[in-house]
């Protein structure tokens, strides 16, 4: 790290070896009341005319070489003074030069002599290396700071009233200011009273809200700072995905549990709720073990009201909905409306993979220009993860692939994550609680797998998880009031209607209803706490209770939609292309589709929806994205 010693006298910083750092905590003093410079201090005091003062010819050599002289004297400790004291050691200094150059000085050598005894003056609360390079500055004109020492060296330096110093070293503090320090710097600046310094920090705390999160002094935050940090306007973030899930980490992250905890419902009154994602209020959001208090479901209940949409749990018929809880206003950078985003999948004519985005803009799909998916993979699962869209395995190049990347909404970038411990495809893949799991599929032999891993948003690495009951690929993986719920699928052998149910705090596997009937290539979503199953060959619609534990079937769709994925749009469900026998490729196998349906749970009604997806897709993936990209 570069050091850097400022000489105020000729305006440049030059490199020093002997830096001084130190972690000390110190005081705050009123500088309201501290003269900052013997001239403001003596400005009502009488003084030798000062016409009598630089008159003659005068020796431009002369004050240099006495600063030269002045610090040999300091040097050599002659004519010393005054000991100024810190942490037990000693400094010996000259009175008239300390008062000179700084207020704090002064007062306690010039205005109030008689608390100094034995010409011994101790500094209190203050660390002896932070001393030591300040009366190098009075001395030399010259100031040594680093990043570590700044920060102890600054507030000692408000405190003595050294005011050119104060600048010089606020300055370098400014020009410091990164990801990992600007919460702390800012935090000194509100103390310290230095306003360019608390700009500084400020912004880089707003403008990279989700990566200064991920940093150790986020969670060094008291209570009192963290409701105070999200309860900025200014935050930039796409929606409130990002801010739910950096409070709930940080009340995860605290040692004293339920202490902190008690003080939950308090903090998450000011995340605005009504302002996540769709599909994050009802997968995140509502399964959160945190928001299972009465007040908490009362908040969910509120922003799913207001959003227009359903999608939660109401556990209690007396949660009444205070209108106050959700009138809270948007953040400027938001995106004003969700839109809908695709992800690969098969293009019909030909069944050709597709490494494609498309974007859903005022009714018509624009393709997102540089962000395929970064390699020809087909047979992938994706799901929505707290920060984009998560891509798992795939069969591509020949082999089966354990590869992971996701696509950043905000700057659509893909990024590679932990690979997979076992490569896996045809698999199932969904977010329970903001953690991805995946589920099942087939390996490099063509053999089901059982398997389930689970990706850690602590150690960035995939855990596995305790195995399916039983192996099978293609099946349906679904997040339904915390728990990661499994349907369908084929085995080795043949399909299947078993059903199971997994929740961490469990810790296994637990069997549920099987469906009413065998469906494959089907899609599923969580809707108003009820599991629905669209789609496949079959044009199937069932509806599965979690809490009555039981199956409805519901009138079909329309149109087939074989290996379409399914999602909750504007308080419908979308079911969306796919394959269908209707649309027969060459070779006489069933093509993709571009047709979107639209199902209403309310009335239980297929409706065929305007809007088509921009090519015949099949085995893609669709999400509703709150973002605010650029086309």
């Amino acid at each position: 790290m570069c050091d850097s010693r400022f000489c105020p006298t000729t305006g440049t910083r030059t490199m020093a070896s002997d830096m001084c750092d130190s972690n000390q905590n110190l005081v705050e003093v009123d500088m309201d009341t501290t003269p900052c410079t013997l001239h403001e201090a003596m400005s009502t005091k009488p003084t030798i005319p000062e016409e009598e003062f630089g008159s003659g010819i005068c020796d431009s050599a002369y004050q240099p070489q006495a600063w030269k002289d002045m610090r040999k004297l300091f040097q050599q400790e002659t004519l010393s003074d005054i000991m100024l004291m810190a942490e037990g050691q000693s400094i010996p200094c000259h009175k008239f030069l300390l008062a000179a150059a700084s207020g704090y000085f002064y007062n306690r050598l010039v205005v109030e002599p008689e608390v100094i005894e034995h010409n011994l003056l101790e500094v209190e609360d203050v660390s002896f290396l932070a001393l030591k390079i300040i009366v190098s500055y009075i001395y030399t004109g010259c100031i040594n700071i680093t990043v570590e020492n700044a920060r102890d060296v600054f507030p000692v330096l408000k405190m003595l009233g050294v005011k050119s110093a104060c600048e010089v070293c606020e300055q370098f503090l400014v020009d410091a200011v990164n990801l990992a320090n600007c919460i702390g710097l800012y935090r000194m600046a509100t103390e310290q009273k230095a306003k360019l310094l608390k700009v500084k920090a400020e912004k880089v705390m707003m403008d990279k809200f989700q990566e200064v999160i991920s940093y150790p002094e986020f969670q060094n935050l008291t209570v009192p700072e963290l409701e105070q940090y999200i309860q900025s306007d200014n935050i930039n973030i796409p929606n409130e995905d990002p801010v739910f899930g950096a409070v709930v980490r940080w009340f995860g992250q605290q040692q004293d549990k339920q202490a902190s905890n008690s003080h939950f419902a308090r903090v998450i009154k000011h995340v605005r709720l009504r302002y996540c994602s769709s599909h994050y209020l009802t997968a995140v959001v509502a399964t959160e073990p945190l928001m299972e208090t009465l007040e908490c479901q009362k908040l969910i209940v509120a922003a799913v009201t207001s959003k227009g949409t359903c999608g939660v749990h109401q556990s209690s018929a007396d949660i009444h909905v205070d209108p106050q809880n959700a009138s809270v206003m948007p953040r400027k950078s938001y995106q004003k409306a969700p839109t809908l985003f695709t992800v690969g999948g098969f293009v019909s004519p030909g069944h050709i993979s597709s490494r494609e985005c498309w974007c859903l803009s005022d009714s018509e799909w624009e393709v997102i220009e540089e962000s395929d998916m970064p390699h020809n993979i087909w047979l992938f699962s994706a799901c929505l993860a707290p920060h984009g869209v998560l891509v798992t395995g795939g069969y591509g190049g020949g082999k089966t692939i354990s590869e992971c990347w996701i696509l950043s909404t905000s700057s659509l970038q893909w990024t590679a994550v932990a690979k997979l411990n076992t490569a896996r495809y045809r698999h199932a893949s969904v977010s329970v609680g903001g953690q991805p799991y995946v589920v099942g599929g087939v390996d490099d032999d063509d053999k089901a797998l059982s398997s389930v891993e689970c990706l850690c948003d602590v150690s960035g690495k995939w855990d596995k998880m305790p195995d399916l009951p039983k192996a099978m690929y293609h099946g349906l993986a679904v997040a339904c009031r915390a728990q990661l719920l499994v349907f369908g699928g084929r085995t080795d052998k043949a399909g299947s209607v078993s059903s199971f149910g997994f929740s961490k705090n469990q810790g296994e596997w637990q069997a549920l209803p099987d469906m009413p009937r065998e469906c494959n290539f089907v899609s599923g979503v969580t809707f108003k706490s009820k599991i629905y199953i669209v789609g496949g060959f079959q044009q199937s619609c069932m509806c599965y209770d979690p809490i009555l534990c039981q199956w409805t079937t519901l009138s079909q769709c329309r149109h087939e939609h074989a290996d379409g994925p399914a999602l909750v749009w504007k308080g419908k469900i979308l079911v969306c292309g796919g394959r269908s026998n209707k649309a027969k490729c060459d070779d006489g196998k069933p093509g993709s589709t571009s047709v979107i349906e639209e199902y209403d749970p309310e009335t239980d009604t297929w409706t065929v929806s305007a809007i088509k997806l921009p090519k015949k897709l099949s085995s893609h993936f669709v999400f509703s994205i709150e973002s605010n990209f650029k086309l």
